[in-house]
């Protein structure tokens, strides 16, 4: 160590200045040590030593050490979004932050490319990554990116694989035809209680006007009024009375908090339904189409094989999303996703969307006044309130419209639409045609579950005029 000493004259007195050199004898440990044991000054200061380090997807794969690595893109994204270090120049300073490398966004055009086409897609984490269909995994864009994937050993063992499971019984979900979504009966006693004792003759009547397909716990059946153990038992009786007569069987799971979901997933799928249905959370409502995706999947990864359907009600659920870019994007990232079932009225979009792509997804048509212009437009697929009380007329709409009997079929629809306005126009969706079940039916379905509010006597005495005159009952 050298010490320098130098003498400083003020006005007032003479100062000694005493110099310490030690920066030349400081030995490389205590340089580390002193870096270790320096203080953080900020929060991002104290979790530096955390920071994960960027690296290669594509260049990570290709060791048989990481085969089966399955961390988070989440986690990836952040490693990219880090950057690595500046370089530093041969003056010793860093190089100018202001150099960022170009991010390549993805182009759909690279689908037409023939040996890409097959296992290509969009990712839901954004433009700038990709989707492997076989790989299940999201990756950084560029096209050169995508051919390195293409060309690394696990893609290739991939695509050599048979197709998995769930995709095989994915195909099993082949219903067709009128769908109609059942309500719940309850007791009027005031806990109004499931009256599980209407379900079989209410079944009987379904059966006997033709209905081949059920939805359960949907809006019109007030899932969302329902306990999780009600919705459960409900499912239960249900598909007791449908496998004895023959009858379809989806139910709606959505529309609770994601553990409940999951759990009333896990039931279906040891039910035994066809298919399962979601509505989006209501409370954390999905802020665009890609939140719905990830929502889905995550409810996907405890459905099985059972094929899944969202039912997309935006007057209801108070959510308008874009259902063609849903469509589009959701395309290789849930195997099970069989398709829509659109509650709008808005025909041209509902068809637009339904001739997306036909070949995978099945779009149900799910309004009662658009019948008529749905199975005139392609539709295979129908769900109808009316169906409840009005089977005949649906079927009689569609057998029509077949034979190409155009006149009758616009007869049916007319009367159809007529008795539908009419009940509507007598108080909310739910009370109101449950209390035209109990006319039409007889069975005494009129009572519905709070917050909702049962019709008051004197409006069922109106309807049931109504419906006298327009020659429904």
């Amino acid at each position: 160590m050298d010490i320098k000493k130098e003498m400083v004259r003020t006005e007032e007195e003479d100062v000694e200045i005493i110099h310490l050199d030690i920066e030349n004898n400081v030995s490389k440990e205590d340089e580390v040590s002193k870096v270790k044991t320096e203080t953080p000054k900020t929060a991002k200061d104290l979790f530096s030593d955390f920071k994960p380090e960027s690296g290669s997807d594509v260049d990570h794969e290709e060791s048989e050490d990481d085969e089966d690595d399955d961390e988070p893109l989440s986690k990836r994204v952040k490693k990219e979004s880090t950057g690595k270090p500046g370089r530093k120049k041969k003056d010793g300073s860093s190089a100018s932050p202001t150099n960022k490398k170009y991010m390549q966004k993805y182009k759909r055009e690279w689908e037409e490319i023939p040996s890409v086409k097959p296992w290509l897609s969009e990712s839901v984490h954004g433009e700038t990554y990709f989707y492997c269909k076989f790989c299940k995994k999201d990756y950084k864009c560029g096209k050169s990116e995508v051919f390195k994937h293409m060309s690394s050993m696990k893609h290739k063992r991939n695509t050599t694989q048979p197709p998995s499971e769930k995709i095989i019984k994915k195909q099993m979900m082949k219903f067709r035809g009128l769908l109609c979504p059942v309500v719940t009966p309850f007791v009027k006693s005031r806990p109004k209680d499931v009256c599980y004792d209407l379900l079989k003759p209410y079944v009987k009547f379904l059966k006997a006007c033709g209905v081949k397909g059920i939805l359960v716990n949907d809006v019109l059946g007030e899932g969302m009024s329902l306990t999780i153990s009600e919705r459960k038992r409900v499912l239960e009786y249900w598909c007791s009375l449908c496998k004895e007569y023959g009858i379809f069987v989806m139910v709606q799971i959505g529309g609770a908090p994601l553990r409940s979901v999951i759990e009333l997933a896990l039931h279906a799928e040891k039910t035994g339904v066809g298919a399962v249905v979601l509505l989006p959370d209501l409370y954390h409502r999905p802020q665009d189409h890609l939140d719905l995706i990830r929502y889905i999947k995550a409810v996907s990864n405890n459905t099985g094989s059972m094929p899944i359907l969202y039912h997309h009600y935006p007057k209801y659920t108070k959510l308008e999303l874009d259902m063609k870019k849903f469509l589009l994007d959701i395309t290789g990232e849930v195997d099970t996703f069989v398709g829509l079932i659109y509650t709008t009225g808005d025909l041209q979009e509902t068809v637009s969307v339904m001739e997306l792509n036909p070949e995978k997804f099945v779009v149900f048509m799910g309004t009662d006044e658009g019948m008529l212009g749905a199975v005139a437009s392609g539709f295979t697929c129908i769900m109808g309130n009316s169906l409840n009380i009005l089977p005949k007329l649906a079927e009689s709409i569609c057998s029509c419209m077949k034979n190409g009997e155009i006149k009758s079929a616009q007869a049916s629809q007319s009367l159809l639409t007529k008795a539908m306005t009419n009940i509507y126009g007598h108080g909310e969706i739910v009370p109101a045609l449950k209390a035209a079940m109990s006319i039409i039916t007889k069975l005494p379905m009129d009572t519905v579950r709070d917050p909702l509010q049962t019709l008051w006597e004197g409006t069922v005495v109106k309807m049931r005029e109504k419906l006298r005159e327009i020659g429904i009952i």
